[in-house]
């Protein structure tokens, strides 16, 4: 964590330096007057590497440093040739890819021990609370083979998705309440995926997906069984968190033929669980 507060103090150093003197009229003047295409570049940098990076961190793309430099030297290259060539010259040119470089470099060592802190968050979580959740990326071939046996041997299938309604409170996680509300979520949907895992069955696959959206895949079942599930995960989760869920679900083959058709069906459908207990408060007022 220490090193993720340095590379962000240095980042935020940096760019407040490098618009600090660029805006000195005289530094201007008598040193180096920079192109509005090199403070362009330096804004698109710091989208790219802190937001847009991250993401594709997390989709399973692999970047190193070294192919974030040749990118940004193509991307100034082609500035220069198309936009900068006979507005500045050539040293002005180089000081600008340096600084334009130094940003990348330390822009994407703040993307990547971000993502190495979310990772160990992760890890954090997932131990306080085991689970046999499969990332979706992981469980494409589980659910290949089992979407082809099912029709295969036509059988019913059916696809519950489920996911933890943000803003309420934690139940059991309150002790932590001095962590921030990101750490808390993080914890709560370890715990719903430890809740889901508990009441599946040994046959169903719980499958986690980028967005903290968890999907069970339930052979042999049919609408009826998995809205039976659902209630039954949602009052583990009101008990043991304090908090709801949303659900949906769709069948094979009834409702759709193709996983990401099951999805979306699910998807579409997806609303908040009321236990039985909520019901009847709600009868009764």
């Amino acid at each position: 964590m220490s090193n993720l507060k340095q590379s962000i103090v240095t980042l935020f150093v940096f760019v407040v330096a490098l618009l600090g003197i660029s805006n000195v009229e005289n530094f201007q003047e008598s040193i180096i007057d920079f192109s509005p295409v090199f403070f362009v570049l330096i804004a698109i940098i710091l989208f790219s590497e802190l937001i847009i990076v991250g993401r594709l961190t997390k989709a399973g793309v692999r970047l190193s440093q070294y192919a974030v430099i040749a990118f940004w030297l193509m991307v100034y290259i082609l500035a220069w040739v198309f936009y900068l060539g006979a507005e500045k010259s050539i040293e002005v040119n180089l000081i600008q890819l340096l600084l334009v470089l130094l940003t990348a470099v330390l822009a994407f060592d703040v993307g990547q021990r971000t993502d190495q802190t979310e990772i160990a968050l992760e890890g954090l979580a997932s131990s306080a609370f085991p689970n046999r959740a499969l990332e979706i990326q992981a469980a494409r071939d589980f659910i290949s083979a089992e979407i082809t046996r099912s029709r295969r041997y036509h059988h019913p299938l059916s696809v519950l998705t489920v996911r933890l309604e943000k803003n309420k409170s934690w139940g059991d996680l309150k002790e932590m309440e001095l962590l921030s509300n990101e750490i808390l979520e993080r914890f709560a949907i370890a715990k719903v995926s430890q809740i889901l895992s508990n009441h599946a069955r040994s046959t169903d696959m719980v499958i986690r997906d980028r967005d903290g959206q968890f999907i069970l895949m339930c052979p042999e079942s049919n609408q009826t069984s998995t809205s039976i599930l659902a209630k039954r995960i949602a009052e583990a989760v009101k008990t043991e968190l304090d908090a709801h869920i949303e659900c949906g679900s769709a069948s094979f083959p009834d409702e759709a033929l193709t996983f990401e058709d099951l999805l979306n069906i699910a998807g579409e459908r997806r609303t908040s669980v009321v236990t039985e207990e909520e019901q009847q408060v709600s009868k009764l007022a």
